[in-house]
């Protein structure tokens, strides 16, 4: 009889313990399902936005908006190129100056001894493991 009752409570808590993972596993399952209306939803209103600022544009001119500017007091400038910090740091092409003809750059140099040293091949050695 002792066997037969410990028996029955490993069945009793296996079936709680199964019950349990198969209600947290549907949990997920809303959640991830909720979560993905609502990105379904974000999607809509970006798109209704979209469509929105399209027909705004659409309707309005150049000469409307600088009327509304003037009744406003507001002073329309135009828009000036803007600089990334990534550009600020490397710079670009325009600033730097032009290397004169014949003349190698120190960056020039590794860039002609990586071509220099490839195999006849075309393909690009590799490491002997």
């Amino acid at each position: 009889m002792r066997l037969f009752a410990k028996l029955l409570v490993i069945v009793v808590a296996l079936g709680a313990m199964a019950l349990g993972l198969l209600s947290l596993r549907q949990q997920r399952y809303e959640v991830s399902n909720e979560i993905s209306r609502a990105h379904n939803r974000i999607v809509e209103q970006e798109r209704a936005q979209w469509r929105l600022r399209a027909e705004v544009a659409q309707r309005s001119t150049p000469a409307d908006i600088r009327e509304a500017a003037e009744k406003r007091g507001i002073e329309l400038a135009p828009v000036q190129e803007s600089v990334t910090p990534a550009e600020e740091k490397v710079g670009t092409k325009s600033d730097a100056p032009a290397p004169k003809a014949g003349s190698a750059s120190k960056t020039d140099a590794p860039a002609k001894a990586r071509t220099q040293s490839k195999p006849a091949n075309g393909k690009a050695a590799t490491g002997g493991r």
